[in-house]
């Protein structure tokens, strides 16, 4: 009698704990969640199927595909659509500027592999992990601007999603070109289109910048050559050691260029 007892009371709790609701281990199109990212309170760390890769209060897996290049498949090439050219505005107007740049991560260690765009900015060069470059892919510059200029942003405390590891100088060096629409966008394939001399490349500086400000901020970088596509890769610079930039770019943070006409 004492085990039949025993054993009904635990299919009651086994049915409480069903009843209690689900378990929440994200959607079926979550790939990740990394529970060593830093996010601000009432956001939670996801990265997706759809290409989503943040920090969120929502579970944004059920979103559509940010990218065309679907991850049903092995994600062996990421491509940059023809149809996606945003076309360059009819007029110019000085003081103007173009936001959230369409970003594609380059992993040095395997310099063919690819992934779908993403939307953040994130860069490191950390001992214990596999580095992690970018290119940032700018479209819409009028092709009448005579002066560009590369800027970055951070929105005030509540509004921002950014963390900086150790050191947050950055390398950004303008691109001569891009890969054609529907090749890979690699570390192996952007090669070819970094120019010789690095001197002209600017070094936004991320350091501390996440911790000293609650406030609003607009930063910098300096004057880059004016095109109606702007190609950057960004990398992190290691003359002031290793490091991690993240941060969720929108239309109040991030990278963005500003150009006169």
């Amino acid at each position: 009698m004492s085990s039949i007892i025993k054993t009904a009371a635990s299919l009651a709790c086994l049915a409480t704990i069903a009843l209690a609701g689900p378990i929440n281990i994200g959607s079926a199109q979550r790939l990740s969640r990394r529970g060593d990212t830093d996010c601000p309170a009432g956001k939670v760390f996801y990265a997706c199927a759809n290409g989503y890769r943040g920090c969120f209060e929502k579970d944004p897996c059920a979103l559509p595909p940010i990218a065309t290049t679907s991850l049903a498949s092995a994600p062996t090439t990421t491509t940059v659509a023809a149809d996606t050219t945003t076309p360059a505005p009819a007029t110019c107007t000085s003081g103007a500027s173009v936001w959230q740049p369409t970003m594609y991560n380059l992993f040095p260690a395997e310099p063919d592999k690819t992934q779908p765009a993403v939307s953040y900015l994130e860069v490191r060069e950390q001992k214990d992990q596999a580095p992690l470059e970018q290119v940032a892919v700018f479209q819409g510059i009028p092709s009448t601007a005579t002066k560009c200029y590369l800027n970055w942003a951070q929105a005030a405390e509540a509004e921002r999603t950014f963390v900086v590891d150790d050191s947050g100088y950055t390398s950004v060096l303008q691109l001569t070109g891009f890969p054609a629409a529907g090749s890979p966008i690699s570390s192996s394939s952007i090669a070819k289109y970094e120019p010789a001399d690095k001197s002209k490349a600017k070094h936004p500086d991320f350091t501390f910048w996440d911790k000293q400000s609650k406030d609003a901020q607009t930063h910098s970088a300096g004057q880059i050559d004016c095109a109606e596509n702007i190609y950057l890769k960004v990398a992190l610079d290691t003359l002031n050691g290793d490091g991690r930039v993240y941060m969720e770019q929108d239309a109040k943070n991030g990278f963005y260029i500003s150009y006169e006409c």
